[in-house]
């Protein structure tokens, strides 16, 4: 059965709570993503930024990017899973919870991959021929 670690992107791109939004729009526009993970100074993780959430919680409210911090809109709380985690497991939670980007972390809570629902769709052609050989 597929896990977390099977498809997960290693290394996750990351950003600190206390950094501005601003400083998130010109990190994910250097990585072409779409999310961050948030990170306080251990490195542990407290949440996930997304673009849309720069746009609905920033720019919809008329919010200064330069000057908005980071852990004023992060999403919380923050779903993880670990590398362990079946893939079957990970879907749910993102069904539960809406939220489309999953930080796969260690056991101190530190992010050593994210999950996206673009990682899962990869599979789904393989997935659905194996359903057909049945």
């Amino acid at each position: 059965m597929l896990k977390a670690s099977d498809v997960m992107v290693p290394n996750p791109i990351q950003i600190r709570a206390l950094a501005t939004v601003y400083d998130a729009i010109k990190l994910m526009e250097r990585h072409n993503i779409a999310s961050l993970i948030v990170t306080d100074e251990n490195d542990v993780v407290l949440g996930v930024i997304t673009a849309k959430d720069i746009v609905i919680r920033v720019l919809a409210k008329g919010l200064d990017i330069k000057t908005t911090k980071i852990i004023e809109i992060v999403s919380k709380p923050v779903t993880v899973v670990e590398p362990d985690t079946l893939l079957k497991d990970v879907v749910n939670m993102m069904i539960g919870t809406g939220h489309g980007h999953i930080p796969v972390v260690n056991k101190a809570g530190k992010a050593i991959g994210i999950v996206t629902i673009d990682d899962i769709l990869k599979f789904v052609p393989e997935l659905l021929e194996l359903a057909e050989i049945k």
